[in-house]
This record gives structure tokens, sequence and C-alpha cells, in this order.
């Protein structure tokens, strides 16, 4: 599906009765701080609304665009009405305005951010990867990288909005193949607040117990002696992380052969993404990636 973001069409502020109003299905944000709400409520008890809450007309109710906190917030305060700014929007410049709104955000969780994406990328919407980028002002490796948490055990996931794990440490917990293994690690992690550093250690020593660091060291070795593309593949991987797509191993087998390992797990269409990485890698191997791919 191709974005066809529109301009809002702003309406004067109106007074809208809060039992109208419903949070959008948009909204990834599951977790609300009561004491900071309870501050909220203070504040606007004392000084008003400063700023209204947007809102979208959905038949005979409207939807809540921007201002989940602020509602809160009033209902809280047990408010019959309040101040909205209703807006002509789309089901998706809504869903993607209402993501900026909580990225602007330095509270939202690892994991809200990309259950964020990936409805972004979920029908009916199907927005690619480098659409939502474009949209969230951020490189397509970072919606990629994000949406690669929601692969992860669901205790991992819910060990993450604590702050202890973050998403460079996933990097060292994903080379784990057992899923058992990769939670123990985690909570072990979590408990100790282990640093990035101590983490990928920590997972050395699994893989050396299982034999799988010396074998992968092995196969790399050889690759760089014998691969006659061995210094090529540093530029072509990371044009392969640009087209969304993951090569977890390059081996070369002699003879002008080379096996590649290619996942293209977290976008909306692998083919397409398959597609677009063997195109510039043609380019990458003989000569300059055309300007208009």
């Amino acid at each position: 599906m191709e974005s066809q973001s529109t301009t809002p069409l702003c309406l004067a502020i109106e007074q809208l009765p809060i039992s109208k109003i419903y949070s959008s299905p948009h909204q990834m944000r599951k977790h609300f701080d009561d004491a900071a709400l309870r501050n909220l409520a203070n504040s606007m008890k004392q000084e008003g609304l400063i700023q209204p809450i947007t809102v979208r007309k959905v038949g005979n109710a409207y939807e809540l665009v921007v201002g989940e906190r602020r509602l809160r917030a009033a209902q809280i305060l047990g408010w019959d009405t309040i101040d909205a700014r209703v807006i002509d929007i789309s089901d998706e410049d809504a869903a993607v305005k209402g993501l900026i709104e909580n990225l602007q955000r330095a509270d939202l969780s690892p994991i809200e951010e990309a259950k964020g994406y990936k409805q972004l990328v979920d029908h009916p919407y199907n927005m690619t990867q480098e659409a939502i980028a474009q949209r969230v002002g951020k490189s397509q490796t970072a919606i990629a990288r994000a949406l690669a948490l929601l692969e992860l055990p669901s205790e991992i996931q819910d060990l993450m909005p604590r702050g202890i794990i973050t998403e460079t440490h996933t990097r060292s917990i994903r080379k784990i193949s057992d899923r058992f293994k990769q939670i123990e690690i985690a909570r072990q992690a979590d408990r100790s607040g282990w640093t990035v550093k101590e983490m990928e250690r920590r997972v050395h020593e699994v893989l050396k117990q299982t034999g799988e660091p010396l074998k992968r060291r092995a196969n790399k070795s050889k690759a760089h002696q014998d691969d006659p593309l061995a210094k090529s593949w540093r530029p072509i991987l990371k044009m392969a992380d640009e087209a969304g797509v993951m090569v977890s191993a390059v081996t070369y087998e002699g003879s002008g052969r080379w096996m590649m390992r290619l996942e293209a797990k977290s976008v909306s269409d692998p083919r397409q993404a398959l597609a677009e990485f063997f195109t510039r890698l043609g380019h990458t191997l003989n000569g300059p990636i055309p300007t208009d791919l």
C-alpha cells in the first residue's frame, strides 16, 4: 500500500464530551505512570488545559490522535468536556502522527516503539520500513532493529521496559540459538545490571561451551584468507542492511562459489527486499549503484 499522506484540515477548537472520545487503536504506549498522571492532573486543575488534545471524527464519536496523557488527566479530574482540535486525517496519518508524538517522548520503551512500527508494517497500512523511516525521521536500519526485538521471547520483551537490557544487548543474545538459554542469560543480565560488554563476554562463554564460536571463527578466518571478495563484503553487508536484508553468514566454497544465508523477516515484502538486495549486489560488484535505485 502506498503512503497517501494528506495535509490535515484543521478546524476550530471545540468543547467535546469526554465520553465520546476513545483512545486510538494505534496507541503503542501501554504503561502510564500513575504519579506523573496525578501531577499533570493537579497542574491542569490549577492552570487549565494549556494545549488542546487532537482528535478526528469517526462516525458519531471521536478518535484520539494526540494527547492521551491529557485526556487521562482530565478523566482523573472528572471533567465532562475537554478542549479538542478536530482534524480531517486518514487512518495511516492518524497512526503515524500518534507514533511520532510518542517517539518524541523519552520514556517510550523499546518494545512499545517496536510494536508501534509493527502496526504500520502490518495490514491495513502495509508501510515499508523505508517509508516509516522517512515519516519518523530515523534510518531504515533503526526501524529494522526495532522490529527485530519482537522476534525475541516474550519473557525478554517483558524485561526491556525496566531499562537494563537495551536493543544493543539483544544483538548478543540473538547469537544464542537456544531460546531458553536466551531467556536465562537475559534474566541474569537484568538482575545484575550487565553492561553491553559484559553481555558480549557472557554470551561468548555460552557459545564457547557449545563449540559455536570456534567453528564460526574458523570459517571466518578461512573466508578472509581464501575469498577473493573478502575485502568487498563490508560495503555489501551495509548495503544489505539498508535493503532490509540480514546476511548472517557468507562462506566461500571455492571455484567462484559462495554460500550466503539471507533473512528478510522484518520487512513487509521479503521478496521485494531480496530482489532489491540482489540488484544492489550486482551493481556493488560491477559498478556504482544507479541513483534511481
